[in-house]
């Protein structure tokens, strides 16, 4: 069995399953019926959030959740926090400007707490870090990108270069599943190629959080000087052939399978 289909089996557990997650179910002895209105005691809700039901089962459930970039990227992280670090490098290394022969390590803490005061500005699909360079991996299967989440990656570069030092390197990878300059051009209004420090007034005039701008105009100077400094990449798709076969051949297989993605793995 791949290791996907074990992640798989653990999210369906979670689906039929809930309370493993701290969720509560409702039985029906508590439901007071008017018609077509059913009504439940009120200390039996979440006072601050919404009530939540399944909807789906069977084969429609796993094409629905399936199809969530969320999920995927569950994947992703796990693959990639696996991976040892020379590997990672060699995977995107033809792709960034910092080539091979690096050790990044995948980061796993709260970007919030620790680059933000506390605010959740930006959340990559993939952040990894090493001596000499910085790597940011954004999935694009289905949802668009925008100036408003170039500008916080720039600013979360700029925050990690604040805290540890600057470095040599600052790749931000896009992963589309087709034509993805066109694709980058369109969403964001700029070509690739035009990310640059010129671009410092479009992005905080992009930035719809009043929090999330407020930090980008307080680090103006530190992001101005990754603008002048970085790297943007577009990746179709790759096909690289590791060693590590039982890892990245259950990862190959999860994207080939992926029905927003719409590749095929070798």
């Amino acid at each position: 069995m791949s290791w996907t289909n074990k992640y798989w089996q653990i999210v369906n557990g979670l689906y039929w399953v809930p309370s493993y997650l701290g969720l509560t179910s409702i039985p029906k002895k508590y439901w007071k019926v008017d018609g077509d209105t059913v009504s439940i005691p009120k200390e039996m809700t979440n006072p601050v959030g919404p009530l939540y039901r399944r909807t789906r089962s069977g084969e429609e459930y796993w094409q629905f959740v399936r199809r969530q970039e969320e999920t995927f990227n569950h994947i992703f992280d796990l693959t990639f926090s696996i991976l040892p670090g020379d590997v990672v490098s060699d995977l995107f290394g033809q792709f960034v400007s910092a080539g091979f022969g690096h050790n990044y390590d995948a980061y796993d803490g709260d970007l919030g707490q620790e680059y933000f005061h506390g605010n959740q500005v930006t959340a990559p699909d993939g952040f990894f870090l090493a001596r000499d360079s910085i790597l940011a991996v954004e999935l694009k299967f289905n949802a668009k990108t925008s100036l408003d989440q170039l500008a916080k990656y720039m600013l979360l570069f700029a925050r990690e270069e604040q805290r540890n030092g600057e470095r040599k390197h600052l790749d931000l990878l896009y992963v589309f599943n087709s034509r993805p300059l066109e694709k980058f051009a369109a969403q964001t209004g700029i070509e690739a190629k035009d990310v640059g420090s010129d671009l410092m007034d479009k992005l905080i005039e992009a930035v719809k959080a009043d929090g999330a701008r407020k930090l980008l105009q307080e680090n103006q100077q530190a992001v101005q000087r990754v603008l002048e400094r970085m790297f943007s990449s577009m990746l179709q798709q790759d096909q690289g052939d590791r060693t590590l076969a039982a890892l990245l051949n259950g990862f190959a297989a999860e994207i080939a399978a992926h029905p927003l993605l719409n590749v095929k793995a070798d």
